[in-house]
């Protein structure tokens, strides 16, 4: 009879368990809607790199967990410390145009998403040879205060 009850028991807990989780799960409307969230801030980040502007880039990103950022084989623990690099490198009159040609965002719950990108730059500098870069994105962002935010990335470019 104690195992009867056990077994019971344990079945109802599992059962829950399993509805639990399975609630977790997102529908294709909510991957849909989350996906083209993040795909717009994605897009209005990328016109900011086109524009080189660092403090618009900034505000789409959330440092809170230091979970680093690499650009081109270097690591950089704080997203502060890559910004100061950006900014001491940029020059005034620069110019670059981005264009993605693979991209996919994965949303993995409400407030989880990764973001993978691939394309290709042309950048001017003022008073430099232009030159052609291949570059490989992975971001991941999280939903912080009803917004997208990045909150790691890995960044490689090949000229």
């Amino acid at each position: 009879m104690k195992t009867t009850l056990f077994l019971i028991l344990t079945g109802f807990l599992l059962l829950g368990l399993h509805d639990r989780l399975k609630a977790q799960e997102l529908t294709r409307q909510q991957k849909s809607t989350i996906e083209k969230e993040v795909d717009s801030v994605f897009l209005t980040m990328v016109k900011a790199a086109e524009d080189l502007d660092y403090d618009k880039i900034s505000r789409g990103v959330d440092d809170r967990y230091n979970a680093g950022f690499i650009v081109n084989g270097t690591y950089y623990a704080r997203y502060d410390s890559l910004v100061s690099v950006l900014n001491s490198n940029l020059r005034v009159g620069t110019k670059q145009r981005i264009v993605i040609q693979n991209k996919k965002i994965t949303a993995l719950s409400d407030r989880l998403v990764l973001l993978t990108a691939s394309g290709d730059a042309d950048v001017e500098p003022s008073g430099g040879q232009p030159f052609h870069v291949r570059f490989l994105w992975s971001f991941v962002y999280e939903k912080i205060n009803n917004g997208w935010k990045v909150i790691q990335s890995h960044q490689s470019g090949v000229r």
